[in-house]
């Protein structure tokens, strides 16, 4: 074997305390069930972008009916659950790199992940930072050897999530080399303006069904409460005795794995997932079951529906011949390569053509479809003197508009047409309630 094969056979190297301190710091201190989902999560980054990216559009949604939501999206529920916590979710969103770096910890070293939890909860207590309050209750429990410092929400039925500066709340930092991660909230935010003394609360969040995870600190693993997960996840259930988490492959998307090991283990169930994705499939989370369409399939059939009411095609899409929306330039997958030029619709070839024969052909088509329209309702509306009259008003008025706009019209003014609570089509060619690709 020669030195370049057996380099990438063999396992990244592990990280140190200092560098899991350093990448924990962020979250330790978040409540237990909290920190064991976004652990979860974190192993599925794909599925996190586009589910942060919902957040996002969705601002006023939290707690349990945003899980709710989201039901039928083919996301990890590790990953919907996180949707009742948008402060969770604006910080995953804005710190991709981050996410992948903790999903990797945690599916090499989570031994080490959870002992770096416990070191940083250790830290914050004897800096007075971390303590019981009417927003959570912390315990502090010996198991043999070791102290277990758990965070629980004081109320059950209200859940807060801290928002707090890791260079305040640990005190003196152990590792000058590795400074903590800090990844503050955005200016403006609930948070913003309490930092300065350490933790920020914002306000509580009704998330019962939504916190279904947990540790069991002594084994270093990550429990699910099956009965939580089961009434939230109605269409995605677990068996009674599916209480630890199990790694979905299929969902981890266009992000390799970092070491060897589990690259032997998971990558042909991840690449096959990741192809499922390209294809518009949506597998569902656990791996067990497909969403019917797929959202590529979905924007098609939007495309088509739009094009066959107004008669113009959508700037920066058109459908092909075998019914599948093409964009001009570099059509974009999934995994976020970019494939030259048009996609291939069930038609064959490749389009190439110019934007402008695009245009010209497209409305040439929206032209003959139209003059179809119009002769089927000229025959379905003979002998109706009013319906008569009122086509040749409404086509001397079109008429007029033509000549004095011109024949091309742009749909909402020019940059790129709106469709759908803010989606833009056109320039980056993203449809159906603003879902970013």
């Amino acid at each position: 074997m020669c030195g370049t094969a057996l380099a990438s056979a063999q396992d990244a190297p592990k990280l140190d305390n200092a560098q899991l301190d350093q990448l924990m710091a962020p979250v330790a201190l978040y409540p237990d069930a909290v920190l064991s989902q976004l652990l979860m999560a974190s192993t599925y980054p794909d599925d996190v972008k586009e589910a942060a990216d919902w957040s996002k559009r969705n601002p006023s949604q939290s707690g349990d009916a945003a899980v709710k939501a989201v039901e039928n999206e083919p996301w990890d529920p590790s990953v919907k659950s996180l949707l009742a916590f948008p402060s969770v979710m604006d910080m995953a969103g804005r710190e991709p790199q981050w996410v992948v770096q903790m999903g990797n910890a945690f599916l090499d070293q989570p031994n080490d992940v959870m002992d770096s939890v416990q070191r940083l909860r250790s830290q914050a207590q004897a800096a007075g930072s971390l303590k019981s309050n009417e927003q959570q209750t912390v315990t502090v429990q010996s198991q043999g050897p070791q102290q277990i410092i758990q965070i629980e929400p004081a109320n059950p039925q209200v859940v807060y999530v801290p928002q707090y500066n890791p260079t305040v709340v640990y005190g003196a930092w152990a590792y000058p080399a590795y400074p903590p991660y800090y990844y503050p909230p955005l200016p403006g935010s609930v948070f913003a303006t309490s930092l300065v003394a350490g933790i920020g609360w914002g306000l509580g969040v009704a998330a019962v069904n939504s916190m279904w995870g947990g540790f069991n600190w002594g084994r270093g693993d990550v429990n699910i409460n099956v009965n939580r997960y089961n009434n939230i996840n109605v269409n995605n259930r677990l068996s009674a005795n599916q209480t630890n988490f199990q790694h979905n492959a299929a969902r981890r998307g266009s992000t390799p794995y970092n070491s060897a090991s589990n690259r032997n283990r998971f990558d042909a169930q991840r690449q096959s997932g990741l192809a499922n994705r390209d294809r518009g499939g949506g597998n569902l989370a656990g791996g067990r079951g497909a969403a019917p369409g797929g959202r590529d399939a979905a924007r098609d059939r939007a495309a088509q529906s739009f094009q066959s009411r107004t008669g113009q095609s959508i700037p920066g899409h058109r459908v092909d011949g075998g019914g599948r929306m093409a964009q001009g330039g570099a059509a974009q997958n999934r995994s976020g390569q970019g494939a030259a030029g048009n996609r291939v619709g069930q038609g064959g070839g490749q389009a190439r053509e110019s934007a402008a024969s695009r245009q010209n052909r497209d409305r040439a088509s929206a032209q003959a479809r139209s003059r179809a329209a119009n002769h089927d309702n000229a025959f379905r509306d003979a002998g109706n003197g009013a319906k008569v009259r009122q086509q040749a008003q409404r086509g001397n008025i079109q008429h007029a508009s033509a000549q004095r706009g011109g024949a091309n019209r742009s749909f909402s003014g020019g940059g790129g047409a709106r469709m759908g609570g803010g989606a833009r089509a056109g320039g980056g060619g993203h449809m159906g309630g603003g879902r970013r690709r």
